[in-house]
């Protein structure tokens, strides 16, 4: 009978596939998205958001489209929307890593941003801000950097990362007393305020070492005041300590670090420390461009660089005895076009072996009877491949006594080295930044 047939259709009911549309609701999915707008957009901006947010989302993989569409959006807005502006001033900012040239238009979008002054949302001023500053340090423009924050800081003087900022310009200024000024206003007991103090006594230091260890006992006994000890302050204690004549102190330091699980070895203490990567201190299993100089090649490094004084003084305040040289070839990945014409040759061979694609490439200067103090890179994201050229360098690194004569290394710089030079004649070495295999 048909009667019975109803059954069937029980069985497998249209209506049993709803709960399927509750898991995963269309409403709930699209809710969220109206949440994160940011609240400092006005009216027309938060109308324009989905468009915005995919622009800042294009800018990672492609910032010449994301500019241009935030270029465009600009132009709907009225031509000064400060989000839209923001946004094309930093994917101009990150193409300046293919095309070095426009550092200077990225510098003029930040300060066109800025003098927006009051009227700017703090969440665009402080990023906008921070981003110039960066740059005109990075141009050699560093009274700029300093004059252009002062300028405006006095608009949001309660923002601790504003006057973080100032306190760090005023450092790479080498004014530290100015610094320590700065930093006498704010909270005494926050790490990133102790962190910047010991910076500018140890630049103290660094600006006039005759005066005594001093001023690297103060910077060190800041940070040892500090609970919680970060990767960056244990580099800058380790530092201090050891400069000041207190390697005991620092090996404890370093061995506190490796239980509290902060670093993996007493030797790699970088200030940023990326976990998960491979870590030894001399690398013989890395594949590395096959690469050879005439002794041609070799004396046009003397002749052209080491004879007319080209070379500067090697940063860091590490010199520990004697002069220790740096001239650089190629910086964060880009060729040095000045530099180059007084090596054109050497500077076109590692171009055309692969290499300049990361960090530096420059020329290492040891002078007879000069040594380094121990020291470590700034990260451990980057290897150093040493190419020996002129004399002999011994090294030190992580107690592995290497002699740099004749045959090339690879070493990873966050481990703790020295460099000495105990020959008769000045040892030089070509050293080149290659990307951690495993990044």
């Amino acid at each position: 009978p048909v009667e019975e047939a109803a059954p069937k259709e029980e069985a497998a009911p249209v209506e049993e596939a709803a709960p399927v549309e509750e898991a995963a609701p269309v409403e709930d999915e699209i809710a969220p998205v109206e949440e994160e707008i940011p609240s400092y957009l006005n009216e027309k901006e938060a109308a324009k958001w989905p468009e915005l947010s995919a622009a800042f989302a294009l800018m990672e993989s492609d910032p010449a489209a994301a500019k241009e569409q935030f270029d465009k959006l600009n132009g709907e807005l009225g031509k000064k929307s400060p989000i839209a502006m923001f946004g094309s001033a930093k994917a101009l900012e990150k193409l300046i890593e293919g095309d070095p040239k426009l550092e200077r238009n990225a510098i003029q979008a930040f300060r066109v941003i800025v003098n927006m002054g009051k009227k700017l949302p703090i969440e665009i001023m402080k990023p906008s801000l921070t981003s110039v500053v960066s740059l005109l340090i990075n141009s050699g423009r560093i009274r700029m950097a300093v004059s252009t924050i002062e300028k405006y800081l006095p608009h949001y003087a309660d923002d601790l990362d504003l006057n973080l900022l100032l306190v760090d310009t005023h450092i790479q200024n080498d004014d530290p007393e100015k610094a320590l000024e700065v930093a006498a206003s704010l909270d005494q007991d926050a790490t990133a305020v102790k962190l910047l103090q010991a910076k500018a006594h140890k630049t103290q230091w660094d600006k006039n070492m005759s005066r005594g260890v001093g001023p690297l006992s103060t910077a060190a006994d800041i940070l040892l005041s500090v609970v919680d000890k970060t990767t960056q302050v244990i580099a800058l204690l380790g530092e201090c300590l050891v400069k000041a004549g207190r390697g005991d102190e620092a090996a404890a330091v370093y061995g506190a670090g490796v239980a509290s699980g902060v670093l993996t070895s007493p030797h790699q203490h970088p200030t940023t420390l990326t976990p998960g990567l491979k870590a030894q201190a001399v690398w013989e299993d890395v594949e590395v461009a096959a690469m050879e100089f005439s002794e041609e090649e070799k004396e046009k490094i003397v002749q052209s660089v080491i004879h007319k004084g080209l070379f500067g003084e090697m940063d860091g305040g590490n010199t520990k005895e004697g002069v220790w040289g740096y001239f650089g070839l190629a910086e964060n990945g880009n060729w040095l076009k000045d530099e180059c014409k007084a090596l054109p040759e050497i500077c076109r061979k590692l171009q055309d072996a692969g290499f300049g694609s990361a960090g530096k490439v420059y020329v290492s200067l040891l002078y007879p009877s000069s040594s380094t103090y121990p020291h470590t890179a700034d990260s451990n994201n980057l290897l150093h491949l040493i190419i020996p050229t002129s004399g002999s360098t011994n090294l030190n690194i992580a107690n592995n006594n290497l002699v740099l004569k004749d045959s090339p290394v690879v070493i990873d710089p966050s481990f703790e080295k020295e460099f000495s030079n105990t020959e008769a004649d000045a040892a030089v070495l070509i050293v080149i930044s290659l990307p951690h295999p495993d990044l």
